[in-house]
């Protein structure tokens, strides 16, 4: 048994050597809060084609732990630096996630519009008015306030929603994408808008980022200011996020980039 570098959202994960072959598993006691991420990606799991994600082997409920087995699939986490040679095909796994997960799979248990519209945001945070919030955000907070309210997220697309590094793998020029737990009916242009945040994260400049996303046509479709108060709403979202006492080491970082990028959509 080997624990994974990543894969932390999970109270239990390791890479399995079982006579069979290699097994991920990860699990997590059934009555957590947050357990409803397993039973979702459950759910969805066997709907995902072989091109883009690990195959479901397994879902048990047992002895109050549900637990999830997967193909194991070899590989490295791409880079999304600018300079990367990744980017290209970080950007045609994203088209084919929107057109092959479109329509959305009637499993799909969540939409993002409900789960964003319960999600504290900007509001929140005015509401507090802290110290050190930052300067363009303290005096923009109002019509922040205003904007997150308008994010428009339906769509019939299945959207991963949280596309990152760490849940992508390549292997001889495929990538395929992991941890679907967070998946959701959307609008098909969301998961790029969400690489958008982490290629500036990883040192792209906000006109760079978006111009890779470009490339992406459920992206290039969507009406500016539609893409404006999705920034503004998550820019919200991890604000809060990045406030909370449980917030882990990076939330403050991806909070302040996805700010930024806000701020460059409203200048």
């Amino acid at each position: 048994m080997h624990a994974p570098e990543f894969g932390r959202s999970s109270e239990f994960s390791a890479t399995l050597e079982t006579r069979v072959g290699r097994v991920f598993c990860k699990g997590v006691r059934a009555d957590r809060p947050y357990a409803w991420t397993h039973r979702n990606e459950a759910a969805v799991a066997p709907f995902l084609p072989a091109l883009l994600a690990p195959r479901l082997l397994w879902s048990i409920v047992r002895d109050g732990w549900h637990m999830l087995g997967f193909e194991y699939v070899p590989g490295r986490h791409p880079s999304l630096s600018p300079t990367s040679g990744d980017l290209d095909m970080v950007g045609d796994l994203v088209v084919t996630m929107a057109e092959a997960l479109t329509p959305c799979p009637s499993a799909a248990l969540h939409s993002i519009a409900d789960r964003w519209g319960s999600a504290p945001g900007w509001a929140a945070v005015y509401a507090k008015l802290p110290n050190d919030l930052d300067p363009w955000a303290r005096t923009s907070i109002g019509r922040l306030a205003t904007l997150e309210r308008g994010a428009f997220l339906d769509g019939d697309t299945l959207v991963h929603s949280d596309l990152h590094p760490a849940n992508l793998l390549t292997q001889d020029g495929r990538v395929r994408v992991i941890d679907w737990a967070w998946s959701a009916r959307g609008a098909a242009w969301i998961d790029s808008a969400y690489v958008v945040v982490r290629l500036m994260h990883a040192g792209h400049t906000p006109e760079a980022a978006e111009a890779w996303a470009m490339h992406v046509p459920a992206f290039a479709k969507a009406p500016d200011p539609v893409i404006d108060a999705f920034a503004v709403k998550l820019s919200g979202m991890w604000e809060y996020i990045a406030r909370s006492p449980k917030a882990r080491a990076h939330a403050r970082s991806l909070a302040d980039t996805a700010r930024a990028w806000a701020a460059y959509r409203l200048q």
